[in-house]
């Protein structure tokens, strides 16, 4: 089997589906396989082929995807990239059954790679309008907020659009935590993420510490608009797991 393997990174996926593709059409019967390069495991009967990001041939993917499928298969295809299992060789699989039925392949639930990408799709999403819910930003200086989240996907970019729309004379940050990435808005700007070395995430942790006055009134005001004799907390749970109150400034101590 050749497993070809990528950098975490969409570009870097599809110039491994354009490499990979490529091989299959003069090797067959040969098996292949998508792995992201930090995940892959050796094993003896395996070769393992990583393979550069090339601009080039990720164009010609998503180019390809946009066009002769439908913008509806590429946000699948984006989106299950964004769920934080390895998503590749499932992605690999879709277009491969994609391009061979034509646009229609969003609508082949009975294929059972259709069904999962679906799956994985319909994840990201729901934790994308979740985290629109429960970001709780904190001003750390003049006109300058930040927020801290720890979501299970990587999902910073699909909150951009709203807090852009909702906040476009403000200086803001969201930062993921786990990933060390920053989603970053300066005022009347389009957002941009960036990768935050160890010292940035230390520095952005400490500056996070929320003034004891604005908890107080924030958790007045949300044990003021709760009803006692309704409280749920099974119902709570399931709607705020316990991993995303992490930030949440009602939630401190």
């Amino acid at each position: 089997m050749k497993i070809f393997t990528y950098d975490d990174d969409f570009e870097a996926l599809a110039s491994c589906i354009y490499s990979a593709w490529e091989y299959s059409l003069t090797h067959k019967d040969e098996q292949i396989s998508l792995r992201k390069h930090l995940s892959m495991q050796q094993s003896i009967f395996s070769e393992f082929i990583y393979v550069e990001t090339d601009s080039g041939k990720a164009k010609k993917v998503i180019d390809s995807i946009k066009t002769k499928l439908s913008m509806q298969s590429y946000h699948t295809v984006y989106m299950a990239f964004l769920h934080c299992e390895d998503t590749g060789n499932d992605i690999y699989r879709f277009l491969r059954l994609a391009f061979k039925h034509g646009k229609d392949i969003n609508y082949m639930l009975g294929e059972d790679i259709v069904m999962k990408l679906m799956r994985l799709q319909r994840a990201v999403s729901n934790e994308m309008n979740s985290y629109i819910e429960i970001v709780r930003f904190n001003e750390v200086a003049d006109n300058v907020f930040i927020s801290h989240i720890e979501p299970k996907h990587n999902i910073l970019l699909g909150l951009a659009k709203h807090f852009q729309n909702r906040m476009p004379s403000i200086n803001w940050m969201i930062i993921d935590s786990a990933r060390s990435l920053a989603l970053v808005h300066q005022k009347e700007r389009d957002c941009y993420l960036h990768k935050l070395n160890s010292e940035e995430l230390k520095k952005m942790s400490k500056v996070n510490d929320i003034k004891e006055p604005y908890k107080k009134l924030w958790k007045s005001f949300f044990n003021s608009i709760a009803i006692k004799e309704r409280e749920n907390l099974k119902l709570q749970r399931q709607h705020c797991p316990l991993r995303r109150r992490k930030y949440m400034t009602e939630f401190m101590e």
